[in-house]
């Protein structure tokens, strides 16, 4: 994978350095854009009620607390102005809207893209993400309700939106804040919500092809893959497991997909999951795109399907990689198998 670019200035409230998603080999060779970490790596587990959205509707289970107080002024997508009363003082954490969305609430379980400032109590900036500066992505982190309050704050919130999330630096971000930064110093967070996905496919379920891999899905939705004990197929092979209703693929797009890589025969070899963080990946061959794109198979396998599908996949040696260019793990005239979750387009 090409290196990523860092998201956050070099200081981050946990003290350490910004760490880079580190450059290795990728086996279906992503996309040249990046795809940060998240702003803060070690985030305090907090207990908080659940958010359960019904009829197009939710409140965040924070609630406004001091929030409310903070003005925040600037265009959507770009650093923002902030006013508000210093030294700010706001021990419980709490969210406000600023700039309604209209993207689809964002449950427990999805991913969001994110662009964020946060503010000491005196409105100084310790750190902010890079709003697209010399074409850095945003931030995408995973959203699991109770998990911390960093998590829980995009809770009921849209894509589109804006929003404040005001507490103290150790809640937010975990005991160990760094920086200098007190844990109980009170800070303000400023969200601009880019995009949300779902954490895995929701489209309706297709008939199974035969000869082809058996999938199964756990409650999370990550894919177990049972290949056959047959000769894998000398053919590109694919198969969409669930249909989506979303817009269709178009060769040359980035696509935000889920996926999990298998040697027909063998062993995962790699797998988006592991990292619980959707990728990118333009939907076209890297070989005849100048290392950008994905192996000619996974791109067929891409172009021409629905966001909210699931595909299963099958590439024969002459669809994936050249001869000489596959990675270490992969032996020469693999036969490989991918189970493709497509969450979105950027």
């Amino acid at each position: 994978m090409p290196c990523a670019t860092p998201r956050l200035s070099p200081r981050t409230l946990d003290g350490s350095v910004n760490r880079l998603m580190v450059s290795k080999e990728v086996y279906v060779r992503f996309t040249a854009r990046p795809v940060a970490l998240a702003l803060a790596t070690a985030l305090s587990a907090v207990a908080l009620v659940g958010c359960s959205p019904a009829a197009g509707s939710c409140e965040n289970p924070m609630g406004d607390s001091s929030a409310s107080l903070v003005s925040v002024s600037g265009p959507f997508g770009s650093t923002p102005i902030v006013d508000f009363p210093t030294p700010f003082v706001g021990r419980d954490a709490g969210t406000a809207t600023v700039i309604p969305g209209s993207g689809d609430i964002i449950e427990s379980g999805n991913y969001v893209d994110f662009e964020a400032t946060v503010y000491g109590e005196d409105e100084t900036v310790l750190t902010a993400t890079a709003y697209g500066a010399n074409g850095a992505s945003p931030q995408r982190i995973p959203v699991q309700e109770g998990s911390s309050a960093l998590s829980d704050a995009f809770l009921c919130h849209r894509a589109g939106e804006r929003f404040t999330l005001t507490g103290t630096a150790g809640e937010i971000f975990g005991a160990t804040s760094g920086s200098g930064t007190d844990p109980n110093t009170t800070v303000v967070v400023v969200f601009d919500v880019i995009n949300s996905y779902p954490g895995s496919s929701r489209g309706i379920p297709q008939f199974a092809q035969d000869g082809m891999p058996a999938v199964t899905s756990a409650p999370g939705g990550r894919p177990g893959i049972a290949v056959p004990n047959i000769a894998p197929p000398t053919e590109l092979r694919i198969s969409t497991l669930t249909k989506g209703d979303g817009e269709v693929i178009v060769e040359g797009q980035t696509v935000v997909a889920h996926y999990t890589g298998v040697i027909w025969g063998g062993a995962v070899f790699d797998s988006s999951w592991d990292a619980n963080r959707p990728a990118d990946l333009v939907a076209q061959s890297y070989i005849d795109n100048a290392g950008i794109g994905v192996v000619p198979g996974f791109a067929k396998a891409l172009i021409g399907q629905t966001v909210g599908s699931r595909v299963l996949v099958a590439i024969p040696p002459s669809e994936g990689y050249p001869a000489g260019q596959e990675p270490s793990s992969i032996p020469a005239n693999a036969t490989l198998i991918f189970v493709i979750d497509i969450l979105g387009t950027n």
